[in-house]
């Protein structure tokens, strides 16, 4: 027996799957679960309350109709439930101390119209018969099916005549060149095969017990950025109220990544229906949370769209729904850091979304951003450099991520390094006001540069104050004072 097909009905509970019209427990291949009857019942009456606190006596009414058992049996029960989750830190199952339990599943729903997206991923094809090669061969394809599989909102297939309903696919090839074997893959987009991204590595044949893992890494995290850039592709011209809520994540995402405030504002209005048609929907929420925050290094914090207090309870509220995905993690250690200065809870969120994911960029980013602030200037910038690894140059942030490690630099005394990462930083994004704003104090002592008109009518066309670095998260402020100091020594108006 298989979950049924329309996912408009269930529960995603970890790596498990609930179905609330037949009651019954799936894993990821939609293979039932075995759970006992009596804790069956349980989870179907608490996932019928998803997120709500259900009173014990009303549990015991319901799991064993109406008979009078005592406490002890429905402990048990709990325990089942939470053995087979694999929720040991009880965050799917929570105790509500002297009332009851709740559950914190997420609801699936569809991805546009009818199923999720799909992504094929095809076998590493391998020139000639060395054993050592198709072994690899072997290894990396079955690594990249097993990472991508959980992604939430992808189908993934090995079917070759599902390509051209495949919205990407993946597949290469390995060969032996000398004593090394080098091995192709690349991205390409499913219905018209135009290549998305494309990588060859090269490793001595006794070296490549890690390429596996490099190569899923890299294409994950590729994949992920051009999911959340392009997916919502289709739907930018659609009214709102024509789309269903996983299309309206999907336009949200897309206008997100270009991280401008009038993209900004274009996805909190769709997040903001989302929400208002599922309120327990834990992307949207941590997505309408991000959201908000999203322009904060081009702007004042004084324009911040929402109240910061409803900002932190969004994400809160999406925590509590969904400890499980790494993005709605990272969004709650993004907002601490940047709207209550907390470090310690911001580092926190983002090493659990890391655990998650250990090569989520947003979660390096956050943590990067949180050293360099608070004078691990170094660990910082090896962690950017790692990030900018990982991704490719394409990436619309790929400006914010050179702009971050030139502000490590220059607090790091690099002061020629950081001059020339803002340099690049700003040539990749000339309109962006941060990246402008950190090249200005990076160049300040470059007299050659600070008397250009190209840099006089930078400096001129960047609408933020010169106080701008203290709405960052500074452990100490003497370093504000020397970036104030340069700014003003590069010509940048005391009031602006």
């Amino acid at each position: 027996m298989n979950a049924p097909d329309d996912c408009d009905n269930r529960l995603r509970l970890g790596e498990a799957v609930f179905d609330l019209d037949t009651r019954q427990l799936f894993d990821q291949e939609g293979q039932p679960i075995a759970v006992r009857k009596q804790s069956l019942r349980v989870l179907g009456e608490l996932a019928a309350r998803n997120g709500e606190i259900v009173e014990r006596d009303d549990l015991i009414s319901t799991a064993w109709s109406g008979r009078s058992v005592s406490d002890d049996n429905l402990v048990q029960c709990i325990k089942d439930i939470r053995a087979v989750l694999g929720d040991s830190d009880r965050q799917l199952l929570r105790t509500a101390i002297g009332r009851g339990y709740s559950l914190h599943g997420v609801r699936e729903i569809t991805f546009g119209p009818g199923a999720p997206p799909k992504l094929l991923i095809s076998p590493i094809r391998v020139s000639g018969d060395a054993p050592k090669l198709i072994e690899l061969a072997e290894i990396i394809t079955e690594e990249l099916i097993i990472a991508l599989s959980p992604r939430a909102g992808l189908n993934v297939t090995t079917d070759e005549e599902q390509r051209e309903e495949a919205l990407y696919a993946v597949n290469g090839r390995a060969s032996l060149s000398g004593e090394n074997i080098r091995v192709f893959v690349q991205l390409v987009r499913g219905r018209s095969g135009d290549v998305a991204f494309a990588e060859t590595w090269s490793i001595p044949l006794t070296k490549t017990d890690s390429l596996p893992r490099q190569i899923t890494d890299k294409i994950g995290n590729v994949l992920r950025v051009k999911m959340f850039n392009h997916a919502g592709e289709d739907y930018i011209d659609s009214d709102n109220d024509d789309l269903d809520t996983q299309e309206l994540l999907a336009k949200a995402a897309y206008h997100m990544s270009r991280i401008q405030p009038q993209n900004r504002d274009v996805a909190r209005n769709a997040l903001s229906l989302a929400i208002e048609r599922e309120p327990t929907n834990a992307m949207a929420l941590a997505m309408r949370a991000s959201a908000a925050v999203l322009s904060i290094l081009q702007e004042s914090r004084s324009k911040l769209p929402d109240p910061p207090q409803y900002c932190l309870e969004l994400a809160d509220r999406a925590v509590g729904i969904a400890p499980h995905i790494d993005f709605v993690m990272r969004t709650r250690g993004s907002l601490r850091l940047w709207l209550s200065a907390d470090h310690e809870g911001a580092r926190a969120d983002c090493e659990r979304a890391l655990e998650i994911s250990p090569v989520f960029h947003l979660a390096h980013q956050t943590i990067a951003l949180s050293e360099i602030l608070s004078g691990e200037h170094a660990a910082g910038i090896r962690r950017v450099k790692k990030i900018m690894e990982l991704g490719t140059v394409t990436n619309p942030r790929y400006p914010h991520y050179l702009a971050l490690m030139a502000l490590g630099q220059i607090l790091a005394g690099e002061a020629d390094a950081a001059v020339k990462t803002a340099r690049e930083s700003h040539e990749r994004a000339p309109s962006d006001p941060w990246c402008s704003f950190v090249y200005a104090a990076t160049a300040a002592d470059r007299e050659k540069t600070v008397k250009t008109e190209e840099f006089r009518g930078m400096i001129a066309n960047i609408d933020l104050p010169i106080t701008h670095f203290r709405d960052l998260a500074f452990t100490d402020l003497r370093e504000v004072d020397m970036l104030e100091a340069r700014l003003a020594l590069a010509g940048y108006p005391s009031s602006s």
